[in-house]
């Protein structure tokens, strides 16, 4: 018989079990007839069970010796195994299969949490976990693992480093099993867990907590072994994945150690790092997640135990000689080695009516993450080079600047104003920490990620957790930042406004300033390490729209000739960033085909194309008398008159300009310099002036329509964006709060009446629209616009309609009205804008609507997009001759 048959049977014996024989009206002959053989066991009066539940066929026996040969259904009892809070556990026999396993019993009270019990183990298998065979309406039947737990191998002693190793990897990974379903253990403890021949098996998910079953435990419930509870457990906080990560510390610190404490045994270094990550009291500070700490475990396998000093010479007597074979092997495979690889090209079909807006190679070159737009989904795609075709990852929507973990396994990128990252392969996003207005990262081989950041490049984990500043640096802006090979020093692209003279790709450090200017181009660099036996690697940039090589010396760390070409016509995708990507080992990718520009294009209600205007930048505002537009193309503020055409400068020099704002009568312009928030007049001829002066990014969002406040967003280091009212023209008023939490709010425009402001706040995982009364203190309340996400809000000029855009780039509308109090009805979708991505969708407002509430001005790319993926293979850093 079928196996898939002997579950049927299987599932009808048990529902008979619990609800009487009647459930066996009408079921298969064949599968009732072995079902009845089934019952038939139960006991000699058969059927009169069936109506009973399992807590009652055994009454008496859970206070009382059990007599061996006691039948539960096909189950006969030999022997009690232990006894817990929730019931007795006994060995038995599946007469069917004469298998031995192990029966456990919940007591009446119990039922609910035996449920969630049964569902969670049944939805892990791995041989690190013990394997579930049967449910019962009271009992669970699962695998009889006979041998030692690891409590009772504690009481004989500490464990070796190696074992501590070895079984703390393998406890790792049954947890991260567990945690992709969706599982906290929540009794991680060496009772629970089991040393058998073939390795550890984790036990006894009776207190697990699985995400389909939300509300099982009650509010403020602490539930666990209090010696091996996280301290947000100990508070009666909600478990996560972090609090199993927590236990597991304690475990491997007490195999270690021998006993039951934080204060572990003789570690090695490696390893009492991972320990004492694990133990941080705030769980941000934790390994954040188990496969993780699998990782980190298995990567230090190999590390042997201090060596002890009596064999100290003969093992540098062995080092010695081991060097002197290891040189002399080296120099006659150097000497001996044959030429190198031709020079290969090769070009990628992309899927059809798709767009590149960023790419990397994995750093073994074997892979290659592209982000494409294709029906209006924005994600990464991913192709092995000996593959046939690109496959989108789940879970990346909205992702750019992509970039690999040095042992091209993960793929971190930014979404939602975060950083996350994700297996090649797929499998759960796990977010890093929150990267507001980020721009690249690198990551090396000691766990560091940076960030390119406006005020300096960041460091975080690459288990996640806080984000940190380099010791030294000054705040200076450093973007698309990549580590060199010693995984110390990094190259990052200073944009400096008004000052060319340090602006470039510059030379720096982790461990402290080491600051100098390598090349003048701005431009995202990819490194190109140094081929065996050699010191010579290759600083890839791009200039004027050509892939180029600076030869650099990754030992002295200085170039050692001038740029040469490798590819031309590169194409630009998000954040201005040439399409060009490296791997270490020397396979370069490029996007080819002309450059697109951004301009200004004219829509209506239906999306229908009205006409383009001139060259555009990140921002679009239509001046209140809807005459004339401002702009930021080429980061300076410039003024278009629509009629006319004309176009004239408003900022020059060091203060440069981004992220205009018109003022209600059309006379000022508020913006973002080099120093702050800026006015300046639109008639010309006057200086500009500082209204607000900022260390950090200030950008202007929108004026009041009675001219008293300008809302602005502001990066705070410990709350991401903000937003606030600036008082204009009253400077005994400090500005008001509108919107400061730990999400990132960012996008504020005041309603045409002045008593609302729309904005985006990411708190609920995705960007989305709320509105909130101004000021918030004459009223409470705030109300959400979009429904699925939605960024770049816009009222209509007459207050009656508020528009936005969604995440697959629709221009979204939504009726409201705003007196006595605010209401808006269900989002619909006009059309599909054709948007450009400037990088951050929370940031610059791309689009704008005329007065007439009819036509949509939107910055858009000029051309359907580039014509084709190439890669280079078997590249080389060496100069043509």
């Amino acid at each position: 018989m079928s196996s898939q048959r002997w579950r049927q049977i299987e599932e009808l014996y048990h529902s008979a079990c619990e609800h009487g024989a009647g459930v066996l009206d009408g079921a298969d002959p064949e599968v009732r007839l072995e079902v009845e053989k089934l019952l038939s066991h139960n006991s000699p009066s058969g059927a009169k069970l069936l109506d009973q539940r399992a807590a009652d066929l055994i009454t008496g026996l859970v206070d009382a010796p059990v007599s061996p040969g006691f039948r539960l259904g096909p189950y006969r009892i030999d022997a009690v195994i232990g006894e817990g809070g929730m019931g007795h556990v006994f060995r038995a026999t599946d007469t069917r299969l004469n298998r031995p396993v192990a029966i456990k019993i919940c007591k009446q009270a119990f039922i609910d949490r035996f449920e969630q019990e049964s569902r969670s183990i049944a939805a892990i298998s791995h041989p690190n976990v013990c394997t579930l065979y049967d449910v019962g309406p009271n009992y669970l039947v699962m695998e009889l693992v006979d041998r030692e737990t690891l409590s009772a191998r504690l009481k004989r002693g500490k464990l070796s480093i190696s074992d501590t190793i070895r079984f703390g990897a393998q406890i790792a990974e049954a947890l991260a099993v567990a945690h992709a379903k969706g599982i906290v253990h929540r009794d991680l403890k060496p009772a629970n867990i089991m040393l058998t021949k073939s390795g550890v098996k984790v036990l006894d998910f009776g207190l697990a907590k699985s995400a389909a079953d939300p509300s099982f435990t009650q509010a403020g419930g602490v539930m666990g072994t209090p010696a091996y509870l996280a301290p947000e457990r100990l508070e009666g906080k909600e478990a996560d994945f972090r609090s199993d990560i927590f236990a597991l510390g304690l475990i491997l610190a007490e195999m270690t150690s021998g006993k039951r404490s934080k204060n572990a045994g003789t570690l090695s270094p490696a390893l009492d790092r991972i320990v004492n990550r694990c133990l941080e009291v705030d769980p941000d500070e934790r390994w954040q997640s188990a496969r993780d700490l699998r990782w980190e475990l298995e990567s230090i396998a190999q590390v042997s135990p201090a060596t002890p000093a009596h064999s100290y010479n003969f093992l540098l007597g062995a080092a010695v000689a081991a060097l002197l074979l290891v040189c002399v092997i080296a120099f006659f495979f150097f000497r001996r080695q044959g030429p190198p690889q031709p020079l290969s090209r090769v070009s990628i079909l992309l899927p059809e009516k798709s767009r590149v807006r960023s790419l990397a190679v994995s750093p073994d070159g074997r892979h290659i993450a592209v982000v494409l737009v294709k029906d209006g989904k924005q994600q990464i795609w991913i192709r092995a080079l000996d593959a046939q075709d690109l496959v989108p990852l789940a879970g990346t929507e909205n992702a750019v600047d992509p970039f690999w973990s040095p042992d091209s396994r993960f793929i971190a990128f930014f979404a939602d104003a975060r950083l996350k990252k994700v297996e090649r392969s797929g499998g759960p996003v796990q977010t890093l920490c929150d990267a507001l207005a980020a721009v690249g990262g690198t990551w090396n081989q000691s766990g560091d990620i940076l960030i390119g950041a406006l005020t300096q490049v960041q460091r975080v984990s690459d288990a996640g957790g806080a984000v940190s500043r380099l010791p030294g640096h000054p705040g200076i802006t450093e973007l698309f930042p990549a580590f060199l090979p010693d995984g110390r020093h990094y190259i990052a692209t200073r944009n400096l406004v008004g000052r060319a003279m340090d602006s470039g790709l510059w030379l720096d450090s982790m461990d402290g300033p080491e600051a100098r200017r390598i090349l003048p181009d701005v431009t995202p660099p990819t490194i190109v390490a140094p081929i065996p036996g050699s010191r010579m690697g290759a600083i890839m940039f791009t200039r004027a729209g050509t892939l180029m090589a600076l030869p650099f010396d990754m030992k002295r760390l200085e170039p050692s000739s001038d740029p040469f070409p490798v590819a031309q016509e590169i194409a630009v995708g998000t954040n201005s960033r040439w399409l060009t990507a490296s791997s270490y080992n020397g396979v370069l990718a490029y996007v080819s085909g002309t450059r697109s520009s951004w301009q200004y294009v004219w829509r209506d209600r239906q999306g229908n194309n009205l006409g383009a205007i001139g060259d555009a930048g990140g921002v679009a505002m239509i001046s209140p008398d809807g005459k004339r537009l401002v702009g930021d193309p080429g980061g300076a503020i410039s003024l278009l008159e629509f009629e006319k055409g004309n176009i004239s400068r408003l900022t020059f020099g060091s203060s440069g300009g981004m992220n205009p704002a018109w003022s209600p009568d059309g006379r000022y312009i508020a913006y973002y310099g080099s120093k702050g928030i800026y006015r300046i007049a639109t008639s010309g001829g006057t200086p500009e002036e500082l209204l607000l002066a900022s260390p950090t990014l200030a950008v202007p969002k929108s004026w009041s329509p009675d001219g008293h406040y300008l809302i602005y967003a502001q990066i705070n280091p410990q709350t991401g964006a903000d937003l606030f009212a600036l008082p204009i023209g009253q400077p005994d008023l400090h500005p008001l709060v509108l919107a400061q939490t730990q999400a990132t709010e960012d996008q504020g425009q005041f309603s045409p009446d002045g008593h609302w402001v729309a904005y985006t706040s990411n708190e609920s995982g995705q960007s989305e629209i709320y509105v909130i009364p101004f000021p918030s203190a004459s009223n409470k309340g705030r109300w959400l616009v979009s429904r699925g996400g939605g960024v770049m809000p816009r009222w209509r000029r007459d207050g009656k309609e508020l528009f936005f855009i969604s995440p697959d780039w629709k221009m979204m509308a939504a009726a409201v009205t705003t007196s006595p109090t605010f209401q808006s009805m269900t989002p619909h979708a006009l059309f599909d804008t054709e948007m450009v991505d400037t990088g951050i969708r929370t940031g610059p407002m791309s689009w704008d609507i005329a007065p007439d509430g009819k036509r949509f001005l939107i910055i858009s790319e000029n051309s359907a997009g580039t014509s084709s993926l190439n890669l280079i293979l078997n590249w080389t850093p060496n100069p043509p001759k």
